[in-house]
């Protein structure tokens, strides 16, 4: 299947930038690594972890913080039962 996708100017300087800084052979590449991270991500932040960049020497981190994984975590809380009504067999 293909998929088009529309970007500006700017926008493509900047893959054409980041397909250089990898050493990515195409941008089908770089789309599919970009898709492992999101899946990825995306699965850690529904089991409720943060992603974040460590800086090994200082131990300081930064949390990455994206829109697309903040809906993902709140799809997962309107999912989940709640504690009041959720039903326990013993």
């Amino acid at each position: 299947m293909r998929i088009n996708f529309e970007f500006t100017e700017d926008q493509v300087k900047e893959l054409k930038a980041l397909q250089q800084k990898t050493g990515s052979t195409s941008m089908k590449d770089m789309f599919n690594s970009a898709m492992s991270m999101l899946e990825w991500s995306v699965d850690e932040k529904i089991k409720g972890h943060e992603i974040a960049s460590v800086d090994p020497d200082s131990q300081n981190f930064r949390v990455l913080v994206m829109p697309i994984l903040q809906k993902a975590a709140k799809q997962k809380q309107k999912s989940a039962p709640s504690t009041d009504s959720e039903l326990v067999l013993v």
